[in-house]
């Protein structure tokens, strides 16, 4: 391996990682995973694209360098019949060769690789484009591009699990502001008494809000240990802002 490649291994292993460990939602983790292939196979394209079961069609939800009328983002692709049964019956990696003309704006040979989440294949992530033939040939180019698979996987778990986190967090803020409402005997000061129970008695607060990302992590299946990391993260978190707030002191 030369040393050009080496760095560009290490380079794409540090997208991975900080596409991991950045919470985000689940249209900015595809659209950082579709853009991260085009950067690992020296593509100009590339599309991830999901599946409806139930209409047998595949929804474009991210797309980097296609600036086609059959690709739009949100819409079913729009391609030959043939591609579209390529793709439908795709179970492995696997490069797709010219397969029909008047396809318009897409750059073939494509290579085509099924995602999975929790087992059951939801989508595929296409790449085309090729600026060297050598490097989309490149046996450990191809191996980083099939490791994709389960990093995608892992990355919409952590963007659904981020969504779901919200919006359990805007629920569980809903029941402090119905106690605050409880409490106050005008309802139109409910979120001013919100305030003032935030004020004297911060810790009961924090702690419920605390107990409430505990409970929705386990429920979203993250182990003790991913949970530790979150509350260390959360320390540093904490010690950065301090030491800021020290500087601009």
């Amino acid at each position: 391996m030369t040393n050009n490649e080496f760095e560009a291994n290490l380079d794409v292993l540090e997208i991975l990682t900080e596409a991991l460990t950045n919470p985000r939602n689940l249209d900015d983790a595809l659209e950082q995973i579709t853009s991260m292939t085009c950067r690992l196979m020296d593509t100009t394209q590339a599309a991830f694209l999901l599946i409806d079961e139930e209409n047998h069609q595949f929804i474009v939800q991210s797309a980097v360098g296609l600036q086609s009328a059959h690709v739009r983002k949100g819409h079913p692709l729009d391609v030959p019949e043939r591609l579209q049964n390529i793709l439908w019956r795709l179970q492995n990696l696997h490069q797709i060769n010219w397969v029909d003309s008047g396809i318009e704006g897409i750059i073939f040979p494509i290579i085509a690789m099924p995602i999975r989440f929790k087992g059951k294949r939801i989508g595929h992530l296409l790449t085309g484009g090729a600026r060297d033939t050598n490097a989309t040939k490149n046996p450990a180019r191809r191996k980083l591009f099939s490791l994709l698979a389960p990093f995608a996987s892992l990355v919409i778990e952590n963007a659904k699990a981020t969504d779901l986190l919200s919006q359990r967090l805007a629920m569980r803020s809903q029941e402090l502001l119905s106690d605050a409402f409880k409490e106050s005997e005008d309802a139109s000061k409910a979120t001013e008494q919100l305030m003032v129970n935030s004020l004297q008695n911060p810790e009961k607060v924090v702690r419920f809000l605390a107990e409430s990302f505990h409970r929705e992590l386990s429920q979203a299946g993250f182990s003790p240990e991913h949970i530790t990391i979150a509350a260390a993260k959360l320390l540093d978190c904490i010690t950065n802002d301090l030491a800021t707030r020290q500087t601009k002191a």
